[in-house]
C-alpha cells in the first residue's frame, strides 16, 4: 500500500478489488446464499471491501462478524422507501448486519458505516483519510437507516468516473463510462430525434417530416404533429430497444437548437397548451403508450421549458428539466425556473433535473457559484424531484473539480449536510495546512461577486467581471495568497501540486483579463515587464501535465490556447493612420454592445460630435469573445465618419467582422467608403464613392471566428475625412431558422 502520509492511504490501489470484471461480479451474484430463516445474503466482494479498510485502520486482520440481509420492516421504519439504494445497519459489539434490497444498497451501507463508525473520510478519488489506531475491540450498539434524497444521482465530472469514486460517494452505478451517451439505466440519452429519424435518410424525399421555419422546411427539428413521424420514430425506437432490452429509460427528445416547428398544426397545439412543450408532450405520450414497460424521457429545455397547460405527461414519461439559462450568482429560488419547476411538479412525479455548475466556454475560469450548489439541490428536493444530473466537465482538471464533485455527491444523498463542515473536511484533507488559505480565496471570490451585483452565467468570458471578482486588484491578491499557500512548511509534493492546479483558474483569468485595456496598468500592452509570459508558460505546463484536454466544452486545447494568446500578443495592437483620429457615429451601436464607446466624461455617445479613443479606432483588436471590444448593430448598418485631423494619403481601409451564428452574429454584405477633405464633402449625396468591397461569404454559414475585409483603393487618395458604411445583411438567413434581424459586429478600422 502506497502511503501518502501517516494518516491517509492511497485509495486507487483498492480500486482493483472494487472494480472487478463484470463477469466475476456476475459470478458472485450467482453464488449468493439465502438462509430461509434469516434472509441472509452473501456478497464476497463487499466482505472484502469492509475488511480491507478495517485492516488499514488497525494494520491487523478484522475479527468483526459481517452479515448481509434483506430489508426488515420490523427493524426499520422506512423500508418501503428504500428502493434500490436505501439501507439499514445494526452493529452490536463484534457483529454488524447490513440490510438492503440490492448489492448496491449493501455497498453504500458499508461505506456509510466505515465513515460514521470507524472515522474513515472519503475526500477524492485519490485521497482517503484513514485514522490509525489500535485494534477496535467492539462497537457500541449502533443503528443506521438511510434513504437517499434522490433515487438517481449522477455527477458528470471526470473525477466521479475514477475508480472507486461512485461507490464511496453513493452515486448511481455505472460511473465508469466516459461516454456522454452512456448513463446507468438509459438506452438513449438526450437530443435523440435525429437518431430516430435521421435527416440524411429522410429529408430529401420527405421534408414535411421536419420543422417548418419562416416558410421553409429545415432539418433542425422534427414536425411532431405529422402522424408519419410518429410511426417512423416509434419503429426506430423499437429497434433500439431490441438491442438493449434491459434498459429502463429511453430519451425521445428535441435537438439542441431553437428551431421548433411552426407549421399550422404544431403552432395550434403549442398555442392551445401555452408552451412549445405542448406538441412535444403530446407526441411523447403517444410513444409512451406504445412502450408501457419503459420510461420515455424528453427534454424541457430552452424553448420547451414551460409546462403545458392542458396535456399531462403519462406516468411513464420522464421530464428532463434543464436550468441552462439561469444566473448562477444566486439561488434558483424565486426565479423563472422555480415557477417552471413548480408547474411541472403539479403534472408529473417523474422529473430529472439537469443542472449546470461550470462555465462551459471557459472551463478553468473561477466560477464562484459555491453558495448556490446546496441551495438549488434543496429546492429540487422541495418540489419532489427524484432524479438529479449535475453537469460539470467529463474529463479531469476543470476549475476546482474535486471540491465540486465532493460537495455535489454529498448533497445529492443528503441536501441538509452542513456546508462549512463539509468544506473544512475537504480543505483540511486535500490541501493540508494550506487548506484554510484556499478556502479564504474561494470565500473572497464569492464575496466580491456578490458585492458586484453581476450575474454569473454559463458562457461569459472572464472580462465580464473585470470590475468585480476578477478585477486586476483582486487577481493580484488571489495570486499572492496562492504563493503564500505553496510556501507553507510541511506540505507534501502532492499537496503543492494540488495548489498549483487550484491556481490554474487564476492564471487563466489573469491571462484573459490582460487582453482588455480596462485592466489599466495590468493590461498586457501597458508595459514590457509584465508577468504574463511566465504565467502563460506555467498555465500550459500544468494543463498539459494534469488537464483539462480542452478549455472550452468542445474545443481549444491548451496548446491551441497558447498559440492564440501568443498571436494576440504579437498582433493584437496595431498602429495606423487612424490611431489618433476622432470618430462621429451616424448610427450609434446598440446600447448593449457599445463596449468602450463613450464620451470622455463617461456619458452616453450620440451622433452629434466626434470622439477620440473609440473601440473602432483604439489600436486594439478584439478577441473571439463578442462581449467586449466589439461594436454591435442589430438589423442596421454601421455608419460613421472618421476625422484624421489632417489631410493624409490613404491606400487601404480594413475592418474585422465577427461570425457567430448561434448568437445571431453574421458578417456584412459589404462596406463602402468616401474620402474627402471636409465632412460636408463626404456627406454630400453627390459625393463620389471611392471604394466598395463585397463580402463574398455574406449570408453563408461560416465557422465562428474573426474575419478581415480589406478594401484596397485603385490609387492613393488624399483626404482628412472618411465616411464608412458597413452594410448589415438585415433579416437572418433562412438557414438560421429564426425570424429576426442579424447582428453586425465590427472591430478596429485600420487605415493605411
Amino acid at each position: 500500500m502506497n502511503k501518502k502520509n501517516t494518516n491517509s492511504a492511497n485509495y486507487g490501489e483498492f480500486a482493483v478489488i472494487k472494480n472487478l470484471p463484470k463477469l466475476v461480479i456476475a459470478l458472485f451474484i450467482l453464488l449468493m446464499v439465502f438462509n430461509a430463516s434469516s434472509q441472509e445474503v452473501f456478497y464476497p466482494k463487499l466482505n472484502s471491501t469492509f475488511n480491507f479498510y478495517l485492516r488499514e485502520i488497525t494494520q491487523t486482520e478484522s475479527d468483526f462478524e459481517i452479515h448481509f440481509a434483506l430489508p426488515n420492516e420490523a427493524l426499520f421504519e422506512r423500508t418501503k422507501e428504500w428502493g434500490v439504494d436505501g439501507f439499514g445497519v445494526i452493529a452490536n459489539r463484534k457483529s454488524i448486519v447490513f440490510y438492503g434490497a440490492t448489492e448496491q444498497a449493501i455497498e453504500q451501507a458499508i461505506y456509510y458505516t466505515l465513515e460514521h463508525s470507524f472515522g474513515i473520510r472519503f475526500i477524492s478519488a485519490e485521497e482517503t483519510y484513514i485514522p490509525k489506531q489500535a485494534r477496535i475491540k467492539a462497537l457500541p450498539y449502533t443503528k443506521y437507516e438511510q434513504v437517499p434524497a434522490f433515487e438517481y444521482r449522477e455527477v458528470f465530472y471526470g473525477e466521479a468516473r475514477r475508480a472507486g469514486y461512485a461507490e464511496s460517494f453513493y452515486l448511481t452505478d455505472g460511473q465508469g463510462s466516459g461516454n456522454f451517451e452512456r448513463h446507468p439505466g438509459w438506452g438513449l440519452w438526450v437530443h435523440t430525434l435525429h437518431r430516430l429519424l435521421p435527416p440524411e435518410t429522410y429529408f430529401e424525399n420527405h421534408p414535411e417530416y421536419y420543422a417548418l421555419r419562416n416558410g421553409v422546411r429545415m432539418k433542425d427539428q422534427l414536425c411532431l404533429s405529422n402522424p408519419e413521424v410518429l410511426s417512423h420514430v416509434s419503429n426506430a425506437l423499437q429497434l433500439e430497444v431490441n438491442k438493449r432490452p434491459n434498459e429502463k429509460y429511453w430519451s425521445v427528445s428535441q435537438m439542441d437548437n431553437y428551431n421548433f416547428c411552426e407549421c399550422d398544426k404544431c403552432a395550434h397545439i403549442d398555442a392551445e397548451e401555452g408552451s412549445h412543450a405542448g406538441s412535444i408532450i403530446r407526441f411523447v405520450n403517444e410513444i409512451a403508450n406504445l412502450f408501457p414497460d419503459k420510461v420515455i424521457s424528453t427534454l424541457a429545455y430552452q424553448y420547451s421549458r414551460t409546462a403545458p397547460k392542458v396535456t399531462k405527461p403519462l406516468p411513464n414519461v420522464n421530464i428532463m428539466l434543464c436550468t441552462i439559462e439561469e444566473n448562477r450568482a444566486k439561488s434558483l429560488t424565486g426565479s423563472g425556473f422555480e415557477k417552471d419547476l413548480s408547474d411541472w411538479s403539479k403534472i408529473s412525479q417523474n422529473i430529472l433535473i439537469w443542472d449546470y455548475v461550470i462555465n462551459f466556454s471557459h472551463m478553468v475560469m473561477p466560477f464562484p457559484n459555491w453558495p448556490t450548489l446546496q441551495e438549488n439541490i434543496q429546492l429540487f428536493k422541495k418540489y419532489g424531484v427524484n432524479m438529479l444530473f449535475e453537469q460539470g466537465y467529463n474529463q479531469s482538471s476543470s476549475e476546482m473539480q474535486e471540491l465540486r464533485c465532493f460537495l455535489l455527491s454529498k448533497w445529492m444523498w443528503d441536501p441538509t449536510l452542513d456546508a462549512d463542515s463539509l468544506k473544512n473536511l475537504f480543505f483540511t484533507n486535500y490541501y493540508g495546512a494550506a487548506g484554510p488559505i484556499i478556502k479564504e480565496i474561494i470565500d473572497q471570490e464569492v464575496s466580491e461577486l456578490q458585492k458586484s451585483g453581476k450575474s454569473l452565467t454559463l458562457y461569459e468570458p472572464p472580462v465580464t467581471h473585470i470590475k468585480g471578482y476578477l478585477s486586476p486588484t483582486n487577481l493580484r491578491w488571489y495570486h499572492s495568497m496562492f504563493e503564500k499557500a505553496k510556501n507553507i512548511e510541511g506540505l507534501t509534493p502532492k499537496q503543492i501540486e494540488r495548489i498549483q492546479m487550484a491556481q490554474q483558474s487564476m492564471r487563466y483569468a489573469s491571462l484573459e483579463i490582460s487582453k482588455s485595456p480596462d485592466a489599466g496598468t495590468d493590461w498586457y500592452f501597458y508595459k514590457s515587464d509584465n508577468p504574463y509570459q511566465q504565467m502563460l508558460k506555467d498555465f500550459i505546463y500544468y494543463a498539459q501535465k494534469n488537464g483539462p484536454k480542452l478549455l472550452h466544452e468542445i474545443k481549444l486545447s491548451p496548446k491551441e490556447y497558447e498559440q492564440i494568446t501568443l498571436d494576440y500578443w504579437k498582433n493584437g495592437k496595431v498602429k495606423h493612420l487612424g490611431s489618433t483620429a476622432t470618430l462621429k457615429y451616424l448610427a450609434v451601436p446598440n446600447k448593449s454592445y457599445q463596449d468602450g464607446a463613450k464620451k470622455p466624461d463617461g456619458g452616453v455617445i450620440d451622433t452629434l460630435e466626434y470622439y477620440r479613443n473609440q473601440p473602432l479606432l483604439n489600436d486594439i483588436k478584439g478577441t473571439s469573445d463578442y462581449q467586449y471590444n466589439w461594436q454591435g448593430w442589430q438589423g442596421r448598418n454601421a455608419t460613421f465618419i472618421i476625422d484624421l485631423g489632417k489631410i493624409d494619403s490613404i491606400s487601404s481601409i480594413q475592418l474585422n467582422f465577427l461570425e457567430n451564428n448561434s448568437a445571431w452574429i453574421v458578417g456584412p454584405n459589404s462596406f463602402q467608403v468616401r474620402i474627402g477633405q471636409t465632412e460636408t464633402e463626404v456627406l454630400s449625396q453627390n459625393a463620389k464613392q471611392q471604394g466598395i468591397l463585397i463580402n463574398p461569404n455574406a449570408g453563408n454559414q461560416m465557422a465562428p471566428a474573426i474575419y478581415p475585409l480589406k478594401l484596397s483603393l485603385s490609387q492613393k487618395m488624399a483626404g482628412q475625412f472618411i465616411y464608412v458604411e458597413v452594410n448589415n445583411i438585415g433579416p437572418l438567413p433562412k438557414w438560421r431558422g429564426v425570424d429576426g434581424d442579424a447582428w453586425l459586429f465590427i472591430d478596429e478600422i485600420e487605415i493605411h
